[in-house]
């Protein structure tokens, strides 16, 4: 997700108001490191960003979540605030642009966190090397969940706890294919975009007097399509094992 030029501008005070931490949600008190500050949304800094998510993480406190895979490392936003959550014993996070590893490494740096690693792309031949127990994996890989999602493949991920945004504006069938896959092992749940997560952001940044421009829905979601820009939203698969 691209920022306007203003938002990587008047981001600085807002994280200057939030004592550069992440104001909301789970990830609450999440310190932001300052090699991240111009990459940075208004949504991640207000901790709100895909707040549909919110209910599902605070579900995972009543589980046992020691080793964690995350596919799709991106800024780190997720990275570090699922590491503070959740206090993992092993954490893998996989991301394919090398550009974005030293912000990630710098979340960690930065909150002290430990017992992770980052990796390059994700692969079905490093999923085929897995003979230990993953008890969640978070996905977003931009339609490459086809390949990777398959307990057929990849037995290990009958008893893990997934979730994954999914891309049906890539694949087509994606969610019967990926429904069929795992109907037998895991109780599936589709989640979607809030689209009240604009008014919430717009009175917090209201009540803080901050004029701040950003991505609102359905803006901030879009593919390239024989050359168009196509708005897409967002929604998610949450996969519980029974």
């Amino acid at each position: 997700m691209k920022l306007f030029k203003k938002e990587k501008h008047t981001n600085l005070s807002l994280l200057e108001r939030l004592g550069n931490r992440v104001y909301f949600g789970p990830f609450t008190g999440l310190k932001i490191p300052q090699s991240v500050s111009s990459i940075l949304t208004t949504s991640e800094i207000l901790g709100l960003y895909e707040s549909c998510l919110h209910p599902k993480f605070e579900s995972l406190l009543n589980k046992e979540i020691k080793n964690i895979m995350l596919i799709g490392g991106n800024n780190g936003y997720y990275a570090a605030g699922i590491s503070c959550f959740l206090n993992p014993d092993s954490f893998a996070i996989y991301e394919t642009e090398a550009y974005f590893h030293p912000f990630i490494k710098s979340w960690f740096q930065e909150n002290k966190l430990q017992n992770y690693a980052i990796y390059g792309k994700a692969s079905e031949e490093e999923f085929s090397k897995i003979d230990s127990k993953i008890d969640l994996v978070f996905m977003d890989c931009e339609g490459f969940e086809i390949e990777l999602l398959n307990p057929l493949i990849f037995p290990w991920q009958e008893q893990t706890e997934i979730l994954a945004e999914i891309h049906p504006f890539y694949i087509d069938n994606l969610i019967a294919t990926l429904s069929n896959r795992f109907r037998k092992t895991h109780r599936i749940e589709l989640i979607y975009d809030d689209f009240d997560e604009d008014a919430k952001i717009d009175k917090i940044l209201k009540g803080m007097d901050l004029n701040i421009p950003y991505h609102k829905h359905p803006s901030h979601r879009w593919i390239m399509e024989n050359g168009n820009k196509i708005n897409t939203s967002g929604i998610f698969m949450y996969l519980t094992p029974y």
